[in-house]
């Protein structure tokens, strides 16, 4: 049977999103490159950063039509909190998160990706993995294979994680070159977590021991 001029592919989605931040020189560097490209992000921040400093490049993010996510209050693993030192860190990002940027955050990247049953419970938030880059290895990975480290790993409903904040030399922002484009040409559109949640039909839940790294 021939195809009506009704038929679509099914949609092919991707979310880029980006840990550590912000920072003023840094994230400014990502959200070039998001901005050339016209495609959105999703920061998941540190609420620490989240200042006066940053409130520019926070409104840049805003601005471009970024998601805001929390990734906690410091840069520690979060595996061995007790329920008090886990909500006292939550929440407090998530307050300056919407007094800076006026998002609430709906997800949550636990730092250095360490979990635990009881991270779990205290978090009242879906929690996010993703297609790592590992872009955390510094100068041991430069553009190309920081960009064939995520190519490799995406499928649609793929959620992808960089760091916009990373030693120097960081080369991130020159991967975003390569990875973009390339699955710009393979069909993909990029989207947030949210609309990537969205647009897939599914409520992450929450207290149940899952980090997201596809949505399918």
């Amino acid at each position: 049977m021939s195809c009506t001029s009704s038929c679509k592919e099914p949609d092919k989605l991707v979310a880029l999103s980006f840990d550590d931040g912000p920072n003023s020189e840094m994230t400014e560097l990502v959200l070039d490159k998001l901005e050339k490209h016209h495609v959105p992000g999703t920061f998941f921040l540190i609420g620490r950063l989240v200042t006066d400093e940053t409130a520019p490049t926070l409104k840049r993010m805003v601005d471009m039509g970024c998601e805001i996510n929390n990734h906690s209050w410091e840069y520690e693993s979060m595996d061995h909190m007790n329920k008090e030192q886990v909500q006292k860190s939550i929440n407090r990002t998530n307050e300056v998160i919407k007094k800076y940027t006026g998002q609430t955050p709906k997800f949550f990247r636990a730092p250095n990706l360490a979990t635990s049953e009881e991270l779990f419970q205290y978090v009242d938030m879906p929690f996010i993995c993703g297609v790592v880059a590992l872009d955390w290895q510094g100068c041991n990975t430069d553009a190309k294979a920081r960009a064939n480290n995520v190519l490799n790993g995406v499928q649609d409903g793929a959620i992808v994680l960089m760091h916009d904040v990373q030693p120097y030399p960081h080369p991130t922002p020159e991967a975003l070159d390569i990875i973009i484009p390339k699955l710009k040409k393979q069909g993909y559109e990029f989207v947030t977590v949210s609309e990537l949640f969205r647009r897939k039909g599914i409520t992450p839940p929450i207290h149940e021991e899952i980090t997201w790294t596809y949505v399918r």
